[in-house]
């Protein structure tokens, strides 16, 4: 048998064939045909060695059992015979090879440049991390840590082929299946506000919280069909993702109006919902002030999905759209190590910073406690007195070199905070998720966390919501609400339960709290037990005294709001009471019952205890009746999310 024939047969290229392989073709067809079967004395007497394809690997075991029926059958015609050749040749040929590589022995993209863990320069092209191109056949490795390693009882051959050499075989850790990484997801852990009795504890205080990452995490698992486990359910996050129609502030001076209705509990006849919505004041465009922002980027090997460092480049280009063209951008990375692939850069060379974004590729470690040291020596360099200077950090929360101590970051960023450079999160993917390290580098780094799942969501973060998500109209803003014990019974909190406040710290303007950005809404709710309901949980203590007459009148209790203006370290303050039997017009009333459906479905996924027998079908029948103008479908939107929790809890 000769080459060409070989070629002929089975459409070979016009590629040489090796002699080993040549070899090895006609001692499989030879086999096929006198019934024998490849011994290693067979394999030695053709001139092969055992390294170069050993004898007892899956590959030739598949082909003696071809082998097997086609010389246990001589019924078989010539033509058996021949597709036997042809399986032996095709085996020896084209088997499948699952190869593991040095990533660094494998040439890069041609468009990007690999980064040096070790060797970080300024260079906005060498500072690139990529992961290596596959082929057809070769699958490269992804890099590991030693959290990440098989005990070798668990271990699994592969072959191990490296250029100009043999295969051979290898034992190699095997990747861990898909659903190990979705425990790696991170929350925090808290409890639901307790009740409280008005007679022993009549005050509450919080700090404010416009983060909506919690409902875009919550969204994405009902959208597949799962309930989200309770912690990842943060019930102010889910309230707060939607716009009000709250009255807007009178003048700039006083940066938000405060707006209080009190309506029936859906779920407990008797008790009464107060509802606090504050309403930022809006800015154009054109009064926005200049921007100078920092993109710090994840593009280490966990951001190395579709949903994580693509959509990223996707997010941050509508970004791009809504800047001005004095506006400056940065770009730092990080994976093994961090650094600089674009120095602030007016955002009119928009082709330029496209360009930089557009060659990132994920791969590597995660260092990132250097980025945001990095990140934050930019914003500096770049400093604008009167303008918007921002950090922002695109990531799934996984730190794995460098500080990654929380406390620690939480202590360089309030330092950074304090020089006039704020930090803001955006969250991407699931399975390495960590949500507790975001929320603590966006409360205390003065921006905002939120969660990116789909491009509409970047469209509605970073356009149809960029000033508020960019420009802090106040800061350190804190709401405290006293309650009149000649009305209330009991309240407690729904929500904001990462938020609390001591009642000390109210009037404390050295204590940190959240802030406000232009536009934004912020809800709070509120259930309390009037004086004379027989709803109320705490029974009256043994010694209790009865509560003196005061001069509460007719009010529930009263609000006070404590804020700082931007630049300033002295707060002020914003008071409005809390009446009973107060008229409330038809719109108010409305967004009220709306939100109410909203706290009432997180406190069921939640796995709420104070909602008796009111359950999901309840609160898509609320938000049904109160889902008023919905310009952009996020009400509608939220209404299925609530048939999908349905279903998703029928079929537990």
């Amino acid at each position: 048998m000769d080459d060409q024939l070989l070629k002929d047969l089975f459409a070979l290229n016009d590629a040489p064939i090796d002699a080993t392989q040549r070899a090895k073709a006609v001692a499989a067809a030879v086999a096929a045909f006198d019934g024998t079967q490849l011994t290693k004395n067979d394999v030695a007497a053709q001139g092969l060695s055992g390294t170069e394809r050993p004898i007892d690997n899956v590959t030739e075991i598949t082909r003696r059992s071809a082998m097997s029926v086609i010389t246990t059958r001589p019924w078989y015609t010539g033509v058996a015979a021949a597709a036997g050749l042809m399986l032996a040749v095709n085996l020896v040929f084209f088997q499948p090879r699952v190869t593991t590589l040095d990533l660094r022995e494998i040439p890069a993209k041609q468009e990007a440049v690999a980064i040096d863990d070790n060797k970080i320069t300024q260079n906005p092209t060498e500072n690139i991390s990529v992961e290596a191109t596959m082929s057809e056949q070769l699958v490269a490795r992804p890099a590991r840590t030693e959290s990440d390693a098989v005990p070798a009882t668990k271990r699994a051959p592969m072959m191990r082929m490296r250029q100009g050499t043999a295969p051979s075989i290898a034992w190699e850790p095997l990747s861990p299946p898909p659903q190990a990484l979705a425990n790696r997801d991170e929350f925090t852990t808290f409890d639901d506000n307790s009740v409280k009795r008005v007679s022993e504890s009549p005050v509450s205080t919080f700090s404010v919280d416009v983060d909506t990452a919690s409902y875009g995490f919550v969204r994405r698992l009902l959208n597949r069909g799962v309930l989200p486990p309770a912690n990842a359910v943060r019930i102010e996050e889910l309230v707060n993702y939607f716009d009000y129609a709250y009255p807007l502030p009178v003048a700039k001076k006083v940066p938000f109006k405060a707006t209080v209705t009190v309506l029936d509990s859906p779920w407990k006849a008797g008790n009464k919902l107060v509802h606090i919505g504050i309403k930022g004041y809006e800015v154009t465009a054109a009064e926005m002030p200049r921007s100078n922002l920092v993109f710090l980027l994840d593009v280490s090997g966990s951001m190395n999905a579709a949903d994580k460092l693509p959509l990223i480049k996707q997010s941050l280009t509508l970004l791009l759209n809504q800047l001005r063209p004095d506006d400056t951008v940065a770009i730092v990375v990080y994976a093994g190590a961090a650094g600089t692939v674009l120095p602030p850069t007016p955002a009119s060379e928009k082709q330029t910073i496209m360009n930089a974004m557009q060659r990132l590729s994920a791969g590597g470690s995660t260092a990132g406690g250097a980025g945001i040291k990095l990140s934050y020596q930019l914003a500096q360099s770049a400093f604008l007195k009167d303008g918007v200077n921002r950090v922002i950090l695109a990531t799934d929360g996984d730190f794995n070199v460098g500080f990654t101590n929380n406390d620690e970051l939480q202590d360089f960023v309030e330092r950074q905070r304090d020089s006039g450079i704020f930090l803001s999160i955006l969250g991407f993917g699931e399975g390495n998720y960590q949500d507790a390290r975001m929320q603590v580098l966006a409360q205390h780094g003065n921006g905002v966390a939120v969660y990116i799942d789909t491009l509409a969501e970047a469209q509605k973060v970073l356009v149809k919501e960029a000033t508020s998500t960019l420009f802090t109209i106040a800061k350190d803003v804190k709401i405290q609400v006293e309650f009149n014990p000649e009305a209330v019974t009991e309240y407690r909190l729904i929500g904001y339960e990462t938020r609390a406040l001591k009642r000390e710290d109210f009037n404390n303007d050295a204590v940190d709290a959240g802030d406000i950005g232009a536009g934004h809404t912020v809800t709070a709710i509120y259930e309390i037990v009037p004086v004379g309901s027989d709803n109320a949980l705490i029974p009256v203590s043994r010694y209790e005294k009865n509560v003196p007459k005061g001069e509460g009148g007719n009010e529930y209790g009263f609000v006070k709001i404590r804020y700082k203006q931007p630049q300033d370290n002295t707060s002020a303050l914003i008071e409005e009471a809390i009446l009973q039997g107060q008229e409330v017009a038809p719109l108010q009333l409305r967004e009220a019952r709306f939100s109410a459906s909203v706290v009432g479905f997180s406190q069921l996924l939640r796995n709420g205890i104070y909602l008796g027998n009111w359950g999901l079908d309840d609160a898509l029948t609320l938000a049904l009746a109160n889902r008023g103008e919905d310009t952009y479908g996020y009400r509608a939107e939220f209404t299925q999310l609530v048939r999908k929790a349905i279903a998703a809890q029928d079929m537990r």
